[in-house]
């Protein structure tokens, strides 16, 4: 698919991407062939767009009827009044809508169903695009409102084709309209051309303060239909909203960004009134032009009474048609501002996908190397990782303890190509882990978050990610051994039960510990050759936590594992600690000879055993 380019102020052809977009005639054409390119490769487009074409040059026709027949039945009621005439002319003239109506509606039915399947093939382009943006990416609050106001671009993506044939309407009625009045004086169709112009520039001056206003409204309603509505509305904050009595406080922020947002959606409001009073204006000019003129033919050029009725209808509709050819013009000018938001998105650079091909290997001979790593995060001043080296061979347990904002969770990120580093690189068997492909890399890692998410699935899809049913006795061992078989008893329709209730009135809601557990056995089911846990133990109790460590020594047995934790007790599972300060490795070796060196693990080991003695 190729890209929407402009030229920069040197003349040279670029991105339209890397430019501010302008509403032309040429961007306009550019976005327009780029969405009908896009659509046309789903196959069902094309018979779509076939009835449409159909649709658009069919209604050519009610418009020469209506024109033309009224007056040839004026002109024969004044003349030789035939019977036979003045029947064939009444017939065209009732039957034509009648039959227009039924054709359109049976088209429009059949036009319709193709319509609603596309839409969700192009709404799952759409997930899949924002699914595979790089993790960096896709937290830019920039990217976020691109992406929740093209989701309304995707799902109507055909209209492209309706704004077309819209287009093709307008330009045929005009053709054959212009071809009945082709002996009217050439004043009448300049000043129809004027008045076109004029609305042309209400109109593209109306859509580009209408899209600023859209964008300046979207950080708005991702604030109030993604957080404050949610807090109000939703379980996940029931519980604090009440006991910290915050029901006033949040329903005034509501109340008060409602209000900000109304105050910048009315730019909206006032920008159509200006345009109506601008479309007004022009009308009345066209009008006025147009009845003093057919008068005066009449009464000093011997028009005729059918004649004249002719020529104002015919007046009238080319009036219409050009209005027609503006408006659609317009409505694809408009669509192009999203269009050129949809190519942003669409070219917002997948860096990680782009990357490697190579398959990694990972065996008992591997060995992970951070060499001279740094990072900082988008926009941030300070580096979050400083010239970070450390290796990490398989089959071993590594863990990392350090104090917050030390890199810890940084260092998985960078381990499993959630971010690139800033300086220095990564490898595995001694090669940069970006030439590895993306996800054939990533599929190394079964990762365990303290942030681990659950999903409005079953209990057995939250664990495998998959609706086969045949592996029931694996998922169960890995339950019992990580303390859930009590919970799958007593839940009523077992590892089939939906977690939580949003959708199903005999889900379950998973407490904190029973939410982390499935995070757990969801990791070791899927068996990969290196286990990355970020404090997964967090809110479980030291009983439970206990159990859960004996049991991830056990089952992780000759595994590669990175544990994360604050709790100090678990290092001893590990066979090397690195102790994280400032974005570094401060200190590295096992349990015993940390301890032994009366360092910074020294000090925090001891703080936290106090604390337990004291306790």
């Amino acid at each position: 698919m190729s890209r929407i380019v402009t030229t920069d102020d040197r003349g040279n052809t670029v991105p339209v991407s890397t430019t501010k977009y302008k509403q032309n005639f040429r961007n306009t054409f550019l976005t327009t062939r780029y969405m009908l390119r896009y659509v046309l490769q789903k196959k069902q487009a094309w018979v779509y767009t076939i009835i449409q074409v159909f649709l658009a040059l069919y209604q050519v026709l009610p418009s020469v009827v209506y024109t033309v027949f009224p007056g040839l039945i004026i002109t024969e009621l004044m003349g030789a009044q035939r019977v036979n005439t003045l029947t064939l002319y009444l017939g065209v003239l009732v039957l034509t809508p009648v039959l227009s109506s039924i054709l359109r509606r049976i088209a429009n039915y059949s036009s319709l169903r193709i319509y609603k399947k596309l839409a969700n093939e192009f709404l799952r382009d759409y997930d899949l695009r924002s699914a595979m943006m790089d993790y960096e990416t896709f937290e830019d609050p920039d990217i976020q409102n691109i992406n929740e106001r093209i989701y309304s671009t995707f799902y109507n993506a055909l209209e492209v084709v309706d704004n077309v044939c819209e287009l093709l309407t307008a330009v045929v009625t005009l053709a054959a309209i212009f071809t009945i009045i082709a002996n009217l004086n050439v004043t009448m169709v300049l000043v129809v051309l004027l008045v076109m112009f004029l609305n042309s520039c209400i109109t593209r001056r109306q859509n580009a303060q209408n899209h600023e206003v859209d964008k300046e409204l979207s950080p708005y309603q991702r604030y109030i239909g993604s957080s404050l509505i949610l807090v109000l509305h939703g379980a996940w904050a029931a519980k604090e909203v009440r006991l910290f009595h915050l029901k006033d406080f949040f329903a005034d922020r509501l109340y008060e960004k409602r209000c900000e947002a109304d105050q910048i959606s009315m730019k909206s409001v006032k920008n159509s009134l200006n345009a109506g009073i601008g479309y007004s204006l022009t009308g009345f000019l066209q009008q006025t032009f147009m009845y003093i003129y057919l008068i005066y033919m009449v009464l000093f050029r011997s028009l005729t009474i059918g004649s004249m009725t002719i020529f104002m209808s015919a007046t009238s509709r080319l009036a219409g048609a050009f209005d027609d050819i503006v408006k659609s013009y317009m409505k694809m000018a408009k669509r192009g501002l999203e269009i050129h938001e949809l190519m942003l998105f669409m070219e917002t650079p997948g860096r990680q996908y782009a990357t490697g091909t190579k398959e990694p290997v990972f065996d008992k001979h591997s060995v992970f190397e951070f060499r001279n790593v740094s990072f900082k995060y988008p926009n941030a001043d300070s580096y979050a990782i400083r010239h970070l080296n450390l290796t990490l061979p398989a089959n071993q347990r590594l863990c990392i303890v350090g104090s917050n904002g030390s890199g810890k969770s940084t260092f998985l990120k960078l381990l499993t190509r959630l971010y690139f580093p800033t300086e220095g690189e990564i490898l595995l068997n001694g090669v940069n882990i970006n030439e590895y492909d993306y996800e054939k890399y990533q599929a190394l890692f079964a990762p365990v978050f303290q942030d681990y998410s659950l999903y409005q699935l079953s209990l057995r899809e939250n664990i495998t990610f998959s609706e086969e049913k045949d592996n029931d006795d694996e998922i169960l061992r890995l339950c019992r051994e990580c303390g859930l078989l009590d919970l799958i008893e007593r839940l009523p329709h077992g590892l089939d039960t939906s977690v939580y209730k949003f959708f199903d009135e005999e889900g379950f809601e998973p407490s904190g510990g029973e939410g982390q557990k499935i995070a757990i056995a969801r990791a070791l089911y899927h068996n990969s050759d290196v286990y990355l846990l970020d404090e997964p133990t967090a809110a479980l109790d030291p009983v439970a936590e206990y159990e859960i460590y004996t049991q991830f020594h056990h089952l992780i047995h000759n595994k590669t594992a990175v544990l994360i934790t604050h709790r100090l007790s678990a290092v001893q599972l590990a066979d090397r600690v690195a102790v994280f300060q400032d974005g570094h490795v401060a200190e590295y070796g096992t349990h015993a000879q940390l301890y032994a060196k009366g360092g910074i693990y020294t000090e925090m080991f001891d703080k936290q055993a106090e604390f337990y003695r004291e306790a």
